[in-house]
Order: structure tokens, then C-alpha cells, then sequence
């Protein structure tokens, strides 16, 4: 447990220095597609479900008047990079982790998909109710089901037991 712990602690260094951070990550670029595609997501099932919102750029607008703007922290990126992290740091085979990496991957978009389109309808009908919805419901409900699903991937993945190192 404490390998893994330690795994885990570099891992999620390693990765945010990568994808998150706009004034040094190499990678950063990643995470802006990351907010496109959530844009065009959220595009979708604005028109899919044609609700009453007017989309400019990267900004939902109400018609109660409130704004909801679609920035990197609300892609899914953040979720999905601490999943990614608890993976790569259990010990099992690479393409188990390969497999649980991608499998991860789409679950996580979906989740914050949905996590969106309940915190948009939510919003829609009592702009009061936001801070309910999207940092309770939204934030955690997401960082349960994350969860759930690294929960899930080791109730299923092998354990690769380390040899031990004889002198």
C-alpha cells in the first residue's frame, strides 16, 4: 500500500505538470482540446434536448440571465488525470492498464457530461441552486463515481506482486 501511495503522489505530480498548468506544461495543449471537445459536446445536447440557452464561444447564457462558462478545470481533465495516476501507479500488467486507461477515459467524459447537463438544468430552473449543484453534486458526485471506477478496476485487475530483493 504505501508503494502504491508513493506511486500514486508522483504520478499525479507527473501528469499535472504535463496537461495542467497553461504557463509551463508541454502538454498543456491536450487540455485545451479537452475544453473543445466539451464545448462541442455541450453543443450537442444544448440542441439535442433544445433547451432555452443562447452558446457564445466557450459561454452558455440562460435565459434567467446567468452565465456558465465551460473553462479547463470544468473539461474533465482533472477527474481523469487523477484516475489516470491511480492506474499507472497499481501494480498490474500494462495492458490491463492500457485497457482500464481508455475504458477510464470515456466513462469520465460521459460522467462530466452528464454532470454538466444536471448542473445546466438544475440552473435552468433556480439560478440560486448553482453552488448546490455544481460544487456538491457536481464536484463530488464526480469524484465518487471516479472513484467507483478505479474501485472497480481493482476489484478486476491482477496484482503483479514486486520479488523480493535478496542480498
Amino acid at each position: 500500500m504505501l508503494r502504491f501511495s508513493i506511486a500514486y503522489f508522483v504520478w499525479v505530480g507527473v501528469l499535472f505538470a504535463l496537461f495542467f498548468f497553461e504557463s509551463f506544461s508541454p502538454l498543456f495543449v491536450i487540455n485545451q482540446w479537452q475544453t473543445e471537445v466539451t464545448n462541442l459536446i455541450t453543443r450537442g445536447w444544448v440542441h439535442a434536448f433544445d433547451l432555452p440557452i443562447l452558446l457564445q464561444a466557450n459561454t452558455l447564457i440562460l435565459e434567467n440571465g446567468m452565465h456558465l462558462h465551460i473553462v479547463h478545470e470544468c473539461n474533465g481533465l482533472v477527474p481523469y488525470l487523477l484516475y489516470l495516476a491511480a492506474i499507472l501507479a497499481y501494480p498490474t500488467p500494462f495492458r490491463v492498464k492500457l485497457n482500464w486507461v481508455l475504458l477510464g477515459y470515456a466513462a469520465v467524459m460521459v460522467i462530466n457530461t452528464i454532470r454538466m447537463l444536471l448542473i445546466t438544468l438544475v440552473v435552468l430552473e433556480d439560478k440560486s441552486l448553482f453552488p448546490l449543484a455544481h460544487d456538491w453534486f457536481g464536484r463530488y458526485g464526480v469524484a465518487i463515481l471516479t472513484l467507483s471506477l478505479f474501485f472497480w478496476f481493482t476489484s478486476r485487475a491482477p496484482i503483479v506482486e514486486k520479488e523480493p530483493v535478496s542480498s
